[in-house]
């Protein structure tokens, strides 16, 4: 499996002294999440929306208070890329790719770009190319971080950040009833723009003295965003002993990055990632 057949080809690129505004519009108008940059014609960075939220939220430095039509691409891409040939294998990429952390590789012969290779290409070989090899049950990560859909937005942020993962499943249960991702977060409208933001009623309970039976019940409305408010509302799951190439068109079709995996009585059993994929197609 050459990256010469699955990378994306041509390939989005602006010159190292675009604004950020110009990398933003190009990602926005091409529905894309990355874009290569180049000096001279000849690559040398990338700018992620991730890159882009990161870095501008870090330190101090006067440039990071401009307006994005005033910084240059330059100030927030990574360096030191990462390419391989177009003649490269597919699992040499997922390999690179699991090793540095990283979703993309440029594909570079004779010093210009040619293509790009990203975790979403390597899906799609792993789906041509790795039928019948793993049942779902094989891959998936079992120790899944939960949450319930009463808890705040605070605390799904809080157990991402503390586990260093980018998505939490909200159970009923044993049973999944949504998921909520890093992505929901950061295109998340907390606040309507007429009834302002959502508020729950809260019970609360006081003792009139200490070691006294709870008393004095009352309510109060607090406004407040929930895991129930913001979690996909259409859950899509892979079954345990489903070939895991099916789960992986699932992604595919879905646009989704990530599938809670279930038993028959649907009842949460792992979660299977596009990171999984990769391992798999690393190992075989």
């Amino acid at each position: 499996m050459k990256l010469e057949k699955y990378m994306q080809s041509p390939v989005i690129a602006a010159e190292s002294d675009a604004t950020l505004e110009r990398i933003r519009n190009l990602m926005i108008k091409n529905d894309i999440s990355r874009v290569v940059i180049l000096e001279q014609g000849k690559p040398v960075g990338i700018v992620t929306q991730k890159d882009m939220a990161r870095r501008l939220g870090e330190g101090r430095a006067p440039w990071r208070r401009r307006p994005i039509d005033k910084v240059a691409c330059s100030r927030v891409m990574t360096k030191g890329l990462i390419t391989l040939p177009p003649d490269a294998e597919v699992k040499e990429a997922a390999k690179l790719m699991i090793e540095k952390g990283i979703s993309s590789i440029p594909v570079v012969e004779n010093d210009s770009l040619v293509g790009i290779i990203t975790t979403t290409d390597i899906l799609r070989a792993y789906v041509e190319n790795m039928e019948g090899m793993y049942k779902t049950s094989e891959l998936m990560t079992r120790d899944v971080i939960t949450a319930n859909r009463n808890h705040t937005l605070a605390h799904i942020v809080e157990l991402m950040v503390e586990n260093g993962i980018s998505r939490v499943v909200i159970t009923d249960g044993a049973e999944p009833v949504g998921i909520v991702t890093a992505t929901d977060l950061s295109l998340l409208e907390l606040e309507d723009p007429v009834l302002g933001i959502k508020a729950k009623r809260v019970l609360y309970v006081r003792k009139p003295e200490q070691g006294g039976r709870p008393k004095y019940r009352y309510i109060k409305t607090l406004p407040f965003v929930t895991a129930g408010d913001v979690m996909s509302s259409e859950l899509i799951t892979a079954n345990e002993n489903e070939d895991s190439a099916k789960a992986a068109q699932r992604m595919l079709d879905h646009h989704i990055s990530s599938l809670p995996v279930v038993n028959d009585a649907f009842e949460l059993q792992g979660i299977v990632t596009k990171r999984d994929i990769l391992k798999a197609m690393v190992e075989r």
